[in-house]
């Protein structure tokens, strides 16, 4: 409970307390209906998550990140590789806007015209210094609980990425790079960068 809400009667505190039990929630078709205001929302068991403009440097990892996956997936016809805003439809009132998200050619059925439809094989997520947390947990726990595979966290302040492969219902740490090791992975045969180059100005 708010602490300006403690200065009020019990009566009324008791009010703003039932309030928030009672708040409603929202499905993703109901959220579709919302104005389209530029703003990234994602929905969790219900509840939105509004986020702000990135910075420049979430920027820069995310355009060289996407531009060297895109280029090698394309041209060799291993899935689509798809940039934010686009809507992962994991249930009925759960849906998540991956920064960057891969889907195999074997899986493509999932892809629909205006959203996807289940667990993409790959997600990436770019830290930003105002929702760290919901990146290393509330998406994380998302990602895991609905069978995402890979789930990559780049942390552009810091320089380094965060491989994160799915055992079970729980991810586990496959890698922590930075420098001069190389990013790989098996869904993208033949595909490799420099985490450097990541970072580069």
């Amino acid at each position: 409970m708010p602490r300006w809400s403690r200065q009020l009667p019990s009566c009324c505190r008791a009010i703003i307390w039932c309030m928030k039990l009672v708040q409603p929630t929202l499905t993703y078709p109901e959220l579709r209906l919302m104005p389209d205001d530029g703003k990234r929302y994602e929905l969790i068991d219900g509840e939105v998550f509004v986020s702000p403009s990135p910075s420049e440097k979430h920027q820069r990892a995310l355009g060289a990140l996407f531009a060297s996956i895109y280029a090698h997936a394309t041209a060799n016809r291993l899935g689509r590789v798809y940039v934010a805003r686009f809507d992962v439809v994991l249930g009925e009132k759960t849906a998540l806007q991956p920064d960057i998200l891969f889907v195999s050619a074997s899986r493509l059925g999932i892809i629909g015209p205006e959203y996807i439809i289940g667990p993409p094989d790959l997600v990436v997520e770019i830290l930003s210094p105002h929702r760290v947390s919901y990146d290393r947990v509330t998406k994380l726990e998302q990602y895991a609980l609905h069978g995402v595979g890979e789930y990559w966290l780049i942390d552009p302040m810091a320089e380094n990425v965060a491989l994160h492969l799915l055992r079970g219902e729980r991810y586990e740490l496959k890698a922590a790079l930075s420098g001069d090791p190389i990013l790989s992975t098996s869904l993208l045969p033949g595909w490799e960068i420099p985490v450097r180059s990541l970072f580069q100005e």
